[in-house]
């Protein structure tokens, strides 16, 4: 962050990209992974929480 200098762009591309990993990873939502779906609430835990 500290090496742009225009702070509200960095925050707005910080925001931009968050969403499009979170989008990304809305498809394990709907698929269920591993006997238990252990698996599939591992890989929601590893998405970007913001």
């Amino acid at each position: 962050m500290n090496t742009w200098l225009d702070k509200k762009a960095y925050e707005e591309t910080l925001l931009k990209l968050a969403g499009l990993f979170k989008k990304n990873f809305e498809v394990f939502v709907y698929h269920k992974i591993g006997k238990d779906n252990k698996l599939t609430e591992e890989i929601l835990a590893a998405g970007p929480i913001f």
